[in-house]
């Protein structure tokens, strides 16, 4: 079994892979104050519940935008599972160039899910994954990674109109019943919720234009499903991209390194 440590701004995702297939999902919060001990007992309970021996794991892999966060997981996974993880970044080969000058700094998250969208559609496609910042990324119809783009997610937008403003109140990130509000509840929903909307299908046709007119758009992130209820733009939506990705490129690796 492989075991994948997505750490995110805001989430952790624990997945673990039984011969391809994603048999745990789970879920917990970024939180860089917390030691491996006390991270370990959760990860621990989750896999408890689905029954998975500890010692049946063979392998790990981490993919992290929190760089304080990795450190802890990776000395998890080496104190309790007795594994060095493989750390996903740009200076690894995740099967594609990266056309960064410095593919260091492209996200680790980025390189998962581009990694699996071209493995699972090919290409031309646009992932776009609405995370706390949503970004998207282009491969053109050869398969070939061309780059992409960084936008705030819309929680990060949100919040920070909410927290600078003296009269405003958070309110539920969903859409109201109609773009004119009649309330400041609606009117705030209404605002962020189709200013992103209309952001995200703004950037697919601007991308578009270097990617070709018919690219598909693969959608993940936590708001993915949110946003995909008000588009057309979104083809295929796919919660797993990021470990899916992982997976592929922890296993491609892998065999070379037994070549």
């Amino acid at each position: 079994m492989l075991i994948v440590f997505d750490i995110g701004n805001t989430h952790i995702v624990v997945g673990v892979f039984q011969k391809g297939k994603l048999v745990l999902n789970k879920r917990m919060e970024s939180n860089s104050q917390r030691t491996e001990d006390e991270t370990w007992i959760i990860i621990k309970g989750f896999l408890e519940n689905e029954n998975i021996s500890q010692n049946s794991i063979q392998g790990a892999s981490i993919v992290s935008v929190v760089p304080a966060i990795t450190d802890i997981f990776v000395r998890l996974t080496e104190k309790y599972l007795s594994l060095k993880p493989l750390v996903i970044n740009g200076t690894l080969d995740p099967g594609f160039n990266i056309p960064y000058k410095e593919p260091s700094q492209l996200g680790a998250d980025r390189i998962c899910a581009v990694a699996a969208a071209r493995k699972k559609f090919g290409g031309p496609a646009i992932i776009v994954d609405f995370g706390t910042a949503t970004t998207y990324d282009v491969i053109n119809s050869k398969g070939e990674y061309l780059g992409g783009a960084i936008a705030p997610g819309v929680h990060v937008a949100g919040i920070n109109l909410i927290e600078n403003t003296a009269l405003l109140q958070k309110v539920p990130f969903q859409f109201p019943a109609q773009a004119v509000g009649k309330n400041t509840k609606e009117a705030l929903q209404s605002g962020i919720m189709y200013y992103a909307l209309d952001g995200f299908e703004g950037m697919v046709r601007r991308l578009r234009r270097v990617a070709g007119k018919y690219t598909q758009v693969v959608a993940t992130g936590g708001l993915a499903p949110v946003i995909m209820e008000m588009t057309n733009e979104i083809k295929y939506l796919e919660p797993n991209l990021v470990l899916e990705g992982a997976r592929l490129i922890f296993e491609n690796l892998t065999k070379k390194g037994k070549k």
